[in-house]
């Protein structure tokens, strides 16, 4: 079933997707602190003005970069992620995928991030070669994607999920497509053994559980402002280590800051 219906959607990913998210993603403990650890990365990592942000879905990150002072077009499959990223005031905004998009613009961006994009994509190797394709030379990127194959479980699947990374396994497909990795962490460290406890765990016992909308705002705390608060200060230290770029040496998602080193 799960086959059936990614092969309806436009890319792997819910085609109701950005619809789900859109109604929490504000409250949500987990895109608040990743949009805080980018923005610092960003700015500690010398990232120019002008960004690119690669399926960026409803804007909620574009907004956050756009906030701190960037110049970010956001740059997303759905018409629905469009749409919503234009009502959070994102000022810039192009409907396309990036395979359609890089025929456009090849060589034109100095800098461009893909946030929880890659794994979803197939082939991830000519996904980042398409990426290479659209940067100028020693444009830099930036990437987050989740974290160690032993945290994989239902909710992947449901998701549009191809595979988890590890640093090691981004550093190594990055170089083959062509980039240099300047700075890379785990991040969300302290959630690694509760998504354990309450995805892989009772998978192990044949409890599957589907990924619901309900199921989605309980993980991200939304409409629980006073747990979000108390995660986000709890997980703080992590966009102090990232301002430093220091490494964090484990966690459930990658965060990978890259420069382009030739060109494809």
């Amino acid at each position: 079933m799960i086959e059936e219906k990614r092969e309806k959607w436009l890319v792997s990913y819910p085609d109701d997707g950005n619809s789900v998210c859109f109604e929490m993603e504000d409250m949500s403990f987990w895109y608040q602190h990743r949009n805080g650890c980018l923005v610092e990365a960003m700015k500690a990592n010398g990232f120019p003005k002008d960004f690119l942000d690669i399926g960026g879905g409803n804007g909620i990150t574009a907004l956050a970069m756009q906030n701190a002072g960037y110049n970010v077009t956001l740059v997303e499959p759905y018409a629905t992620g469009v749409e919503n990223a234009r009502k959070r005031g994102i000022r810039s905004t192009i409907q396309n995928t990036l395979e359609e998009y890089v025929t456009k613009a090849n060589g034109t961006a100095p800098a461009a991030g893909f946030f929880d994009v890659m794994e979803h994509i197939s082939d991830d190797k000519s996904f980042l070669e398409n990426i290479n394709r659209l940067l100028t030379p020693d444009g830099q990127i930036m990437l987050t994607v989740p974290a160690f194959q032993s945290l994989w479980s239902e909710n992947d699947v449901q998701l549009g999920h191809f595979r988890r990374y590890t640093l090691g396994q981004l550093s190594t497909l990055l170089a083959e497509a062509g980039f240099k990795v300047t700075y890379a962490t785990y991040f969300f460290s302290l959630v690694w053994a509760p998504m354990w406890l309450a995805r892989v765990l009772p998978e192990k016992f044949g409890i599957k559980k589907d990924n619901t909308p309900e199921k989605k705002r309980n993980e991200h705390m939304a409409g629980r402002p006073a747990t979000a608060r108390l995660l986000r200060r709890l997980l703080g230290w992590e966009a102090n280590a990232i301002r430093s770029k220091t490494r964090i040496p484990f966690g459930t998602s990658c965060l990978i800051v890259a420069q382009k080193t030739r060109s494809l």
